[in-house]
């Protein structure tokens, strides 16, 4: 039987093509709970934050819609929200939202919520003339709405957003609150500090004479009809009555570059990591519970429109308010059992299983403290999504919770995979050659992630056996022109843009239809630049390890290729994994350095236990001679041409539709390229080194040399 975590993402597409899955949904039809990001820029610059986030400079409409709420996600927006049965809307950040004023006022006209919460570093607040028009403009925008509600701004007040903007804010709102909103119950003001941070206390004591602070209680709601806890809350109260609500929150110290290797320095962040959990979510953090008993789903919305119930966001099940609307969301959140599980069953049963395999992977998504992207990172290894989908299946199926139907429409192979048991599966799951560094290299990559990755793995974030660091070394070597023998050559980055680029690795954006031009694709096929094994008439085939070198006549062949990727303007390159193919398309790219991606699925034709042969060997055997003529015979010990083909336009398909770039490079081999030619052209073989592919309208075409 097929070993199915060799090729992990393709078994995991059968699951997520059925959304039927469970006949027993939970019943979660309360008051949903929604947090958004209207935006990742923040003009403070705290030099604590995590996101560190920058002001727009210098970028297209594509990034900036990966960085920013623009005018159509505002509308959707709002559209999901209210579709959502909203309660309690969240407007916060890592951005800052009062950077987006058209957005939250019209969220605070248009959204259905019965609580609106505003969290802000209060910016805008540092003058009192600029903290009074926001605020009459947020009180004309609550006027308007249609159903009332509860609107609060949440003033972050801490040692570091101090820096930049000193006490003016907090001042400035408590004054004004005081002198102009006292006894409004529909707009208050909320203060929240953090642990241990005394900058609210000096604060106070310098500027209000005869204040109080009172103990509420630990882990409190700030609201009635909603469980939404604060850790620890606070009556302030001003010599002029005015009385607000102060939360304290626990300090996360997230990064996303945890030294795993030093477990003392990361135990503190995963005990808070813990004790949230617990305290805060009860350890169901995707869930909301109601005053009424009724449950709803916590969603997040991120400021690149990304959506998921909290926590819960899975890499090759992105969603998108751009693209999907609530009921869509809905379904494709409830119809994937490794996101529904987690709604069903909790944190607790999920790190469980992904512990059976990785106890290291459970650890550095607490260690990095950053909850938003606690799915993510358990899930980026492609076969830990194979493996937890399969165990959840096999719990449910205990339960007698799933649709039969479902079952019987997946492979053979996926079948047998699901009846075996959890000893057998770790088994199988560790006998696989593919591993993370090979889904790592499949990715377009520039030379700075691919050192960042490096430096994830020095600093102990993945599961990976000697063999497969070795690997990534080898083709970051390859690919950057470096020399590093070892680990022990990276040195940690002090990088400023590095926690960005970090950034942008986890925060994945659906491939949205609006990223893809009409224009048709240009796939330009190159053969490798020719060898000494070329001279000495070897088979090659998929053979590796194999000491050779450019003949001089290889390396202008390299060249004129090298002219070519300037003339057409080629914007990305797909290289096979064989050296003769990578080293080509690195020598190729030194002058262009144009983002790379590594593919065993464009290797040569596998030539079984001819390869390392003699051509008059391979060629004048009976057996070759008969899968020459028909092609569904497969070569002793190797492939067929028509399974060469198919693999050949099953990698076209993929990069046609999945990716952006409109002229792309491959660097393959020459049968390879021959027989893809000769088949699409519906035509005799005939070797040849280049060939020219058009993808239009779903379709390719050759366009004839």
């Amino acid at each position: 039987m097929i070993n199915i975590f060799k090729t992990p993402q393709k078994y995991r597409e059968e699951f997520l093509k059925q959304e039927n899955w469970i006949k027993n949904i939970k019943n979660l039809n309360g008051k949903s709970f929604i947090c958004v990001f209207f935006t990742s820029y923040c003009c403070v610059g705290c030099p604590f934050c995590f996101f560190k986030s920058p002001l727009p400079h210098q970028s297209n409409w594509k990034t900036e819609m990966q960085a920013k709420f623009n005018e159509d996600c505002v509308q959707k927006f709002i559209k999901f929200a209210n579709d959502s049965n909203v309660g309690y809307l969240q407007i916060s950040g890592g951005g800052e939202p009062f950077l987006e004023k058209k957005a939250i006022l019209e969220c605070v006209e248009k959204v259905d919520a019965q609580r609106i919460i505003l969290v802000t570093s209060g910016y805008w607040a540092s003058g009192v003339q600029s903290a009074k028009r926001w605020l009459e403009d947020l009180d004309a925008a609550l006027k308007k709405r249609k159903t009332p509600t509860r609107l609060t701004i949440r003033l972050s007040v801490s040692e570091y957003h101090a820096i930049r903007l000193q006490d003016r804010p907090v001042v400035n709102l408590l004054n004004i609150f005081s002198e102009l909103y006292k006894n409004r119950q529909d707009f208050t003001l909320q203060i929240k500090t953090f642990l241990d941070d005394n900058n609210l206390v000096e604060s106070l004591n310098k500027n209000f004479k005869n204040y109080s602070l009172s103990y509420i209680n630990e882990n409190i709601s700030d609201d009635s009809f909603m469980k939404k806890v604060i850790p620890w809350g606070y009556y302030l109260t001003l010599e002029s009555g005015y009385r607000t609500i102060v939360g304290v929150s626990r300090v996360f110290n997230s990064t996303l570059r945890p030294n795993l290797l030093n477990n003392k320095l990361m135990q503190h962040t995963i005990d808070v990591y813990d004790l949230d959990l617990e305290k805060s979510q009860n350890f169901f953090p995707s869930i909301v519970e109601n005053e009424d008993g009724t449950q709803g789903i916590d969603w997040i919305v991120e400021y690149n429109g990304n959506v998921c119930s909290w926590q819960n966001r899975v890499q090759d099940n992105l969603l998108n308010i751009y693209e999907d609307s609530y009921e869509e969301v809905l379904n494709k959140t409830y119809g994937d059992l490794i996101t529904y599980s987690f709604i069903d069953k909790g944190s607790v049963y999920r790190e469980n299983i992904i512990k059976e395999l990785s106890e290291k992977t459970v650890t550095l998504m607490k260690s990095v403290g950053i909850r938003d992207y606690a799915g993510t990172l358990l899930f980026e290894d492609e076969k830990i999504r194979l493996y937890y989908n399969i165990r959840v299946l096999q719990d449910y199926i205990k339960e007698n919770n799933i649709n039969e139907e479902c079952i019987k429409s997946l492979s053979k192979e996926l079948q047998y995979f699901v009846g075996l048991s959890k000893e057998e599966l770790i088994k199988c799951y560790n006998s696989s050659d593919y591993s993370l560094v090979d889904q790592e290299f499949y990715k377009f990559q520039d030379k700075e992630h691919l050192r960042d990755f490096l430096e994830l793995i020095k600093m102990g974030h993945f599961e990976l056996k000697d063999s497969e660091i070795k690997k990534a070394l080898k083709f970051y070597n390859k690919i950057t022109g470096s020399n590093i023998k070892s680990l022990n050559d990276i040195e940690i980055s002090s990088d400023p843009y590095i926690e960005r680029r970090l950034t942008d690795r986890v925060m994945d954006i659906k491939d949205l239809k609006v990223f893809h031009s009409d224009k048709p694709k240009h796939i330009y096929l190159f053969r490798h630049g020719e060898t000494n094994l070329n001279i000495e008439k070897q088979v090659k085939g998929q053979l590796e390890d194999v000491s050779y070198h450019f003949t001089e006549n290889g390396l202008k062949q390299i060249q004129q290729i090298a002219n070519q990727l300037k003339e057409k303007h080629v914007e990305a390159i797909v290289s096979s994994d064989i050296d003769r193919a990578l080293d080509s398309a690195v020598l190729a790219n030194s002058e262009l350095n144009l983002p790379i991606s590594i593919r065993k699925i464009f290797r040569g034709l596998n030539m079984g236990e001819f390869q390392g042969l003699t051509e008059n060997i391979f060629l004048n055997d009976e057996r070759v001679k008969k899968a020459f003529k028909d092609y569904s015979i497969k070569i002793p010990g190797g492939e067929s041409i028509n399974e060469l083909n198919q693999r050949l336009i099953a990698g076209l398909i993929e990069i046609a539709k999945n990716t952006t770039y409109n002229n792309i490079a491959i660097f393959s081999h020459g049968a390879a390229i021959s027989n893809l030619n000769a088949y699409l052209q519906k035509k005799e073989y005939k070797d040849i080194n280049y060939c020219h592919i058009i993808y239009d309208k779903g379709n390719f075409y050759v366009e004839n040399l």
